[in-house]
Order: C-alpha cells, then sequence, then structure tokens
C-alpha cells in the first residue's frame, strides 16, 4: 500500500472525442515540436489532491460511493475552441464547453459533494501552458474551427499514483458512477439561531 498517493478527479468523454482531441494534438505537434499536453488523454479535470495519505483520503473516496449516485448523468457539448491567458507570456488552448443552466447547476452540485471550493471553468485542454509565439502559430486554426460535439458523461473517474516514485504514472483508482434520473439542486440546510457570541463551530474537510 502506497503511504502517500496523488489523487486527480477527471471525467471522460467517449473513444470517439477523445481520437478527435488527439488529432488536434497531433496537428499542434506537428507546427511547434513537442509540448507539455500532447500525449495526455482527454479529459475535463475536476479535483487534484497531491500528496495525500492514502490511509485517509481512500476511505473517503470510496464513501463517495453514496453520495455521486445522486446526480444523473450529463450530457455535454464542445462548442469551438478557446484559450486561456498565463500571465503575460503563456496560454493554453482548449476545447470550449457549451454552458446552460443544467450544466451550470450540474457541476455546482457536483462541487458542492466534492467539498470544491474554488473551479476551473470545465473545459478539454488541447495545448497547455504554450509560449505566446507558439500560440500565434496554432490559435488561427482553432480559432476557424467549427466543432460541434456532444458525448455523455456517466461517472466520476479516480486516478492515483504514488507520490514519491520517480517517473510513477496515473492508473485507475476507482469510478464513482451517476445514477439519478433527475437533477435535484441541494438546499442549503437552515442555520439555527446563533444563541450566544461564544459559540464556536468546528470545521471538517474529507480531503
Amino acid at each position: 500500500m502506497k503511504n502517500y498517493a496523488d489523487f486527480m478527479m477527471v471525467l471522460s468523454p467517449n473513444e470517439h472525442v477523445k481520437a478527435l482531441i488527439q488529432e488536434h494534438k497531433q496537428y499542434a505537434a506537428g507546427i511547434i515540436g513537442q509540448y507539455e499536453s500532447m500525449h495526455s488523454i482527454a479529459h475535463i479535470s475536476i479535483k487534484n489532491m497531491p500528496r495525500q495519505k492514502t490511509f485517509l483520503t481512500e476511505p473517503a473516496i470510496i464513501a463517495l460511493r453514496k453520495i455521486l449516485p445522486t446526480l444523473p448523468p450529463i450530457t455535454l457539448t464542445i462548442d469551438g475552441f478557446d484559450y486561456f491567458n498565463h500571465g503575460e507570456d503563456y496560454k493554453t488552448i482548449y476545447a470550449k464547453l457549451r454552458t446552460d443552466h443544467l450544466s451550470t447547476l450540474w457541476f455546482k452540485t457536483l462541487k458542492k459533494h466534492l467539498g470544491i471550493k474554488e473551479f476551473m471553468v470545465p473545459h478539454i485542454t488541447v495545448a497547455r501552458n504554450i509560449p505566446i509565439a507558439d500560440f500565434n502559430k496554432l490559435w488561427p486554426h482553432f480559432k476557424a474551427i467549427n466543432w460541434v460535439e456532444s458525448f455523455t458523461v456517466s461517472e466520476l473517474t479516480v486516478l492515483q499514483r504514488e507520490t514519491f516514485a520517480t517517473f510513477a504514472k496515473w492508473e485507475l483508482f476507482t469510478t464513482l458512477p451517476f445514477e439519478a434520473k433527475h437533477l435535484v439542486e441541494p438546499v442549503a440546510p437552515r442555520q439555527a439561531p446563533i444563541k450566544s457570541v461564544n459559540m464556536h463551530k468546528g470545521q471538517m474537510s474529507l480531503f
């Protein structure tokens, strides 16, 4: 058993979308050469959890099997490409996902279940953290692509790798299915009146 491990929670598109994303990555590599994310498998990052004590984190993840089935599968739609800025010198090109009330509520609910406070816009990375010069070569191509593609995600994939092992690779730890028929917006618990200014409220986190 690993004493310390890194965990990563992702949503995986279907094999067809993965293959198309890989084609775009290869096209980019043909223009700018090798880059950081050119071999990564297409996914939507949800939560990164580095350097975790496995005896605490693994049971906490397994316990999510009682919670996540209350979410239904989600159909997402790729609608062209966009990019993030990383300061003034680097950018990331990604496949953009459409947003609507349902998808926004779905991700909000998932975020609540996983205890995520900060959450990046859901996306599928193509070329991560590339220099401006390389971006300027690639963006005219990606900007012109009219790609609309829908896919359904029915589970959360949890990956694991040993923290201190040299060249450790990500391996599948578990999958957590979404099984509900409908999406129900979580209701915030009612807060009891504060009767004393000296009360202290403890906090606990799964991760």
